[in-house]
């Protein structure tokens, strides 16, 4: 293993609380019958947004049309800003401390709405040096070419580098692209990874 130079951080449920079905309950929609209408086509458009290939205004009408023009885009884009809650406690803390004396930056799977909230919502951000995003990159995790494009980025060894997701499948697609990483539970549980790793002291 290399002596990691570059800490890679998720967004949503590493540095900020997402809650996805926020979305269906601002609609009034809390029931599964009442959302498996629309599922899919939600799905097939956010995901077309995430990796860049709509805008903004393509999307929300988009998502106008799976729902048969119920909602009005205002409605629909509130529903949708909605999703992204608040910091997580303690996470501030550590990106400072580990930026102190690593490169870190941000890898999200995201979009223009979401990411333009995070960035009034969150100061964490500010403190990152570099911001990966799936809809600027057109790539999401865990596909391959996402870790290579940041790796080719960075210039460094992908041993070099430690990614930390909550979820398994962008933990795997990362060790497999030869990065080092940790699946986050919680802040107390990162605190004590990144010691053991020789990030924090």
């Amino acid at each position: 293993m290399g002596q990691i130079q570059t800490v890679l951080f998720d967004l949503g449920n590493v540095l900020a609380a997402i809650d996805f079905q926020e979305f269906w309950r601002t609609l009034g929609l809390r029931l599964p019958e009442e959302i498996a209408p629309f599922a899919d086509g939600y799905t097939l458009w956010t995901r077309r947004y995430e990796t860049g290939t709509i805008s903004t205004s393509e999307y929300l009408s988009g998502l106008q049309s799976v729902f048969g023009h119920r909602f009005h885009v205002d409605q629909l884009e509130q529903a949708f800003a909605n999703i992204i809650e608040e910091p997580l406690d303690g996470m501030f803390d550590i990106v400072k401390d580990v930026s102190l004396a690593h490169r870190t930056a941000l890898v999200s799977n995201t979009n223009e709405i979401h990411y333009k909230l995070s960035l009034k919502k969150f100061d964490v951000l500010g403190v990152l040096q570099k911001h990966y995003l799936s809809y600027r990159l057109h790539v999401m995790k865990p596909a391959r070419g996402l870790y290579e494009g940041i790796i080719k980025d960075q210039k460094i060894d992908p041993s070099e580098m430690l990614f930390v997701d909550d979820l398994v499948i962008n933990i795997e697609g990362a060790r497999a692209a030869g990065m080092q990483a940790i699946q986050f539970e919680n802040p107390a549980q990162l605190e004590v990874a990144l010691k053991t790793l020789g990030v924090l002291v």
